[in-house]
Parts: C-alpha cells; structure tokens; sequence
C-alpha cells in the first residue's frame, strides 16, 4: 500500500520531479507533469544540478522562476547517492488577468460545445470514445467561438485513433484568482493510446485566443479554465 506521504507528496501542489545521475526522468508527481508541458526535462535537470548542494543532503534556494503561468520562488534540491537527484519548485502566489469578463463571452454549456466539435469531426468516424463527465459542472462564460475552434482542431488530432476518452471534471485542491476572485478549475482531458502531436504551436495560438491553459503530454491532452459563471 502506498504510504500516506507518498500519496500527498503525488498530490502537491508544487512540481517535484526526480531525475537519474544522467539526467532521465525517473519519477514526477501530478503537479509536475503541467510543467513538463512548458518547460523541457533537460532544462529542470539543469536548474537541478545548479542548485544542488555540494554534498549529499538537501539545499533550499530562493529563486524567480517563470514557466508559461507558473511563477516560483524557491526550490528545494537534494540527493542522498550519485544516482538520483530530486527538485521540487515552491509556486509564487499570482493573481492571473483574464479575458473572461470582458462582453466577448458568452454564459454556454461546456458539455454543449463538446457534442458539436465531436459531431463536427467524429461523425463519420468508427472510433469508440469514452466520456467521463462531472454532471455538477455548470455553464460558465467562454469565448465560444475561439473555444469550439481549439476543440476541433484538438480532436482532429484523434481522427485516427481506434478509441479515445474525453474526462471532464473539477480540478480538486486548487483554484485560479482572476481579477483578485477566485474560481474552481475545470480540466477537459483527452486520452488514446496513439497519439503524437508533432508540432502543439497552432493549438498553443488558439488556447491562447480562447483564454485557456492547453496542456500537452503523451498520449493526453488536457484543457483548463477557471469556472466563471
């Protein structure tokens, strides 16, 4: 059974990632493979090494780090053998500015928009796809053309799988300030097997034009947003 501090520490909400001596990945918690979606493995394995103490043990840094919305001010590395090295990013408090109040919204239902992007580019299609949907999430105001054109193009990147699972829910233990309000967090996560999106920056453009975080990783591909009603 997994030890209770393992289970928070995989839970935190501050990034923690532990690399091999040769700088592989070897392990990261929920928080850190965000961003591992703004910032490369190799990149953290060097600010890893900078920081690092000179002998075995742990060194605590201040720092100012910045990584698409994530601000950090401190760092925690540390390593007890010349095989693994571990670094966890402590996350600054910031107040995000946002779009989503402005009179270019619009109050809709997410589920909404997601049954017209699947039906615009599924419709004709064989694969099997799985919903996992939080019924308790209300509409909310989104930029609703700019957000159907990112689900589109999104899912055109699954037109080939064999079968994918779209996952709706709260982000749990965390909020987004915008505009000094703090709201919930909703993630939309798209999973299969054979994906590889080669090139993310058109979707980056478009998340961006959409007001949204658009996450990247594997064979997954997660979408986030405060929930502003």
């Amino acid at each position: 059974m997994q030890e209770l501090n393992e289970t928070f520490l995989e839970y935190d909400l501050n990034p923690f990632i532990i690399f091999s001596s040769s700088g592989k990945l070897l392990h990261y918690n929920y928080e850190a493979e965000y961003l591992l979606s703004f910032v490369t493995p190799s990149k953290l394995y060097d600010l890893a090494v900078n920081y690092a103490p000179k002998s075995f043990g742990t060194r605590v840094s201040q720092v100012h780090l910045r990584y698409d919305r994530y601000t950090f001010c401190a760092l925690l590395v540390g390593y007890l053998d010349d095989e693994k090295i571990g670094i966890k990013l402590y996350k600054e408090m910031t107040n995000v500015s946002s779009n989503t109040e402005k009179d270019d919204t619009t109050v809709t239902s997410l589920f909404a928009l997601l049954e017209l992007a699947k039906n615009s580019i599924f419709a004709n299609r064989s694969l099997l796809i799985t919903e996992l949907l939080d019924p308790t999430i209300p509409d909310m105001k989104l930029h609703v053309q700019n957000f159907l054109k990112l689900l589109n193009h999104i899912f055109l990147e699954y037109v080939d799988c064999e079968e994918i699972e779209i996952e709706v829910k709260i982000k749990i233990g965390q909020n987004m300030v915008v505009d000094g309000k703090s709201y919930p967090i909703c993630n939309i996560i798209i999973r299969s097997n054979k994906i590889n999106i080669q090139n993310s920056n058109p979707l980056q453009v478009l998340a961006s034009e959409a007001d949204v975080m658009l996450i990247i990783k594997d064979e997954k591909t997660i979408v986030e947003f405060p929930i502003i009603a």
